[in-house]
């Protein structure tokens, strides 16, 4: 009997570049995210709704292969059995910390877990994603999909599922395709800002690859309105406040006189009107300089990030590191590319992405209560160091997420609390 042929799909060079982070000990290269509920879910109807999903996003059953002269994703056959589970605890905060830092191996797959951590007749989801599948806006994509597909799956067999986004519209070149010659040109002849660092930008963290955590601080829904309100008096943004609060923290931490950092930029703002591209890497990134504020008022931080912020405004160069990626990637062969993709693509030691609002409306599971959610990304190695942001309901949660010592953590736990101290109340 004929052995049926193992679907393949071709791997994007921003896999790629996530998958050589995780090599290089950057990072580990996997998305986390909590979902709390105030009551249980129905497994084997989330079971389902993942099983849904993908049509959407079918890499999630897949195994990543290194094979000569490309890379690809190779059909694996795994269920949404074997990625979701259930497990009753009488501790959910430690349970759901110690399932957000479990690591999948992307070579065996599956792609993607989900923990139901049952106290109390509520449950919580625990959620790992391969970040070499999407980045922390395809995640967001991805829960407001299996929400919707768990609603319609409760609502009963004669509702349809809801429309998916296409799994083939993964490249960067999407973005790409839909710009201007002109625009083409500047990101082929920009010129990036080289800054080069030392140890006297590393923070005060040991390390310990082997005891990866994650801490959670979060800013309350009301003063979430007075942050907005406090930056747009001065021309600014929330994000702006939050960059400045954390260039204020890093002042105070690390003896240079600039504070690089490393500022994602989401690339589908980029995409014409309604289109949707699909669950997958559009993040680009660029390298920020700002003044150390050691000493300093949050006011003039926020008005140093802001001058350097409006600055990038606009700006194509972010683009310039996928391009290049995109190129060699696109040219040379696999062993080849991965030599170049680390002089093309390095990143500060200190970094903040702030992943945008979780919209309730959208992530909403039929006969439950979303209580909170968040979205973090992967989980840093020393001397790198990052804090994701995602606001729900207003609400904003602070996500750090690194391998350490537990006077790291304590020190993270300082640090970050010291950073939300300099918002206006």
């Amino acid at each position: 009997m004929a052995t049926r042929q193992k679907h393949r799909y071709p791997a994007e060079s921003a896999d790629i570049k996530h998958f050589i982070s995780g090599e290089k000990k950057r990072n580990d290269h996997y998305l986390h995210a909590v979902i709390r509920f105030d009551r249980t879910v129905d497994v084997d109807l989330l079971r389902n709704a993942v099983q849904a999903t993908f049509r959407a996003v079918p890499l999630l059953t897949c195994r990543f292969v290194e094979s000569g002269e490309k890379a690809f994703w190779e059909e694996a056959g795994w269920t949404a059995r074997e990625m979701v589970s259930l497990i009753e605890s009488t501790d959910r905060e430690k349970d759901v910390q110690a399932h957000l830092v479990i690591k999948p191996d992307e070579k065996a797959g599956p792609q993607l877990r989900i923990t139901v951590v049952r106290e109390k007749n509520a449950d919580t989801l625990a959620f790992i994603m391969n970040h070499m599948i999407c980045d922390g806006g395809g995640m967001k994509d991805y829960l407001y999909l299996l929400s919707q597909c768990y609603s319609v799956l409760a609502a009963g067999p004669d509702h349809p599922m809801p429309d998916m986004p296409d799994p083939e519209l993964r490249s960067i070149n999407q973005v790409f395709s839909g710009m201007s010659r002109e625009q083409k040109d500047r990101i082929r002849q920009a010129q990036l800002s080289p800054y080069v660092q030392s140890e006297r930008d590393h923070l005060p963290l040991t390390g310990d690859e082997h005891h990866p955590f994650v801490i959670t601080h979060q800013v309350p829904a009301e003063q979430f309105d007075s942050i907005k309100d406090y930056a747009k008096r001065r021309g600014a943004t929330v994000n702006d406040a939050l960059f400045a609060a954390y260039v204020c923290a890093l002042s105070e931490a690390l003896s240079t006189d600039l504070i690089v950092l490393d500022c994602p930029v989401n690339s589908r703002a980029y995409l014409p009107k309604d289109y949707r591209p699909g669950i997958c890497n559009l993040t680009s990134n660029i390298i920020c300089a700002v003044p150390s504020h050691a000493g300093e008022s949050f006011d003039e931080a926020l008005a140093s990030v802001k001058k350097v912020m409006d600055r990038q405004k606009g700006s194509l160069e972010p683009f310039k590191v996928y391009w290049d990626l995109e190129e060699v990637y696109r040219t040379l062969p696999l062993p080849e590319a991965k030599k170049r993709f680390p002089k093309i693509y390095s990143i500060p030691f200190n970094g903040m992405t702030n992943i945008g609002i979780i919209d309730d409306r959208i992530l909403s599971f039929k006969g439950l209560h979303v209580r909170d959610a968040f979205i973090s990304g992967s989980i840093k190695y020393a001397p790198y160091f990052q804090i994701a942001v995602t606001t729900f309901r207003k609400a904003m949660t602070f996500s750090t997420n690194f391998h350490g010592t537990e006077a790291d953590r304590e020190w993270l736990d300082r640090f970050v609390k010291r950073m939300i101290g300099y918002f206006p109340k």
